[in-house]
């Protein structure tokens, strides 16, 4: 929702997934992003995270889409 962003909850939320995932044993947080969406790619950049891939692969309707994979080392 528009009115909902800007707010840090995106962030906020990624913050809480690798802190469970670091309190569970994982040291890499990893994702699939759309390269098109290039507010989301800034989003995980400013949180540290790379790309470690680029790729096409298609939506549930068979639609080609560019893809990254970031990454991102876990830490206490």
């Amino acid at each position: 929702m528009p009115e909902k962003q800007g707010h840090g909850l995106a962030k906020a939320l990624i913050a809480e997934l690798e802190q469970y995932a670091f309190a569970n044993g994982k040291s890499t947080s990893r994702c699939k992003v759309r390269m098109s969406v290039l507010r989301n790619i800034e989003l995980y950049r400013s949180l540290g995270y790379v790309v470690t891939k680029e790729e096409t692969g298609e939506n549930r309707n068979g639609i080609s889409l560019a893809i990254a994979t970031m990454e991102k080392q876990l830490t206490n």
